[in-house]
């Protein structure tokens, strides 16, 4: 019988897709995709329809995209809580995508094994995760909801960092606490 090595656990917090990884504002993410393409800051569309953030309560992007031949790279944002005028956008989300043939889904998985290193569900490569808890049980992957994971499925790469959305509901629920005066 064969003895199965524990999941790999990393923390992906620390990984980049494109040069641009969870928590960077804005300006960071947008600075790290033009850096990392080698583009103009005009070759990045915004959200182009803007709208009240919850946060800042102010009109605010939540998303760019860069797209050439294909391949995609869409950037989602959350409120920064706690607000900072200077840095009021969190990355949130990024995913990247090439579109689908048997040779990109192998090459999206060769280069991801070179970049991030094994996989948290190894053996299972279908999705590929790569999380800091991952389950105990080899292959089963990463309980999503509570942390950081980065997925690779075939082609679409997404790393999403779940702290920020919970701490723009936390900053929700408390921004509506009354004290009952009847």
């Amino acid at each position: 019988m064969y003895a199965m090595s524990a999941p790999r656990s990393v923390d992906v917090r620390e990984f980049d897709i494109a040069g641009v990884k969870t928590g960077m504002d804005f300006e960071q993410a947008v600075a790290a995709a033009t850096q990392h393409y080698k583009i103009q800051r005009n070759d990045i569309k915004v959200d182009p329809f803007p709208t009240v953030n919850l946060v800042t309560q102010t009109k605010l992007p939540t998303y760019f995209t860069y797209e050439k031949d294909g391949v995609k790279l869409t950037v989602n944002f959350e409120g920064r809580v706690p607000l900072n005028p200077s840095h009021p956008l969190t990355v949130s989300m990024v995913s990247y995508e090439l579109p689908w043939s048997q040779q990109n889904s192998a090459a999206m998985a060769n280069a991801a094994r070179d970049k991030y290193g094994e996989h948290s569900n190894a053996p299972n490569n279908l999705p590929m995760q790569w999380c800091e808890k991952p389950s105990s049980n080899p292959g089963m992957g990463c309980a999503r909801g509570d942390q950081a994971v980065l997925e690779l499925s075939q082609v679409r790469m997404t790393l999403t960092d779940p702290a920020w959305q919970k701490a723009r509901i936390s900053f929700m629920n408390d921004s509506q606490k009354r004290k009952p005066s009847f």
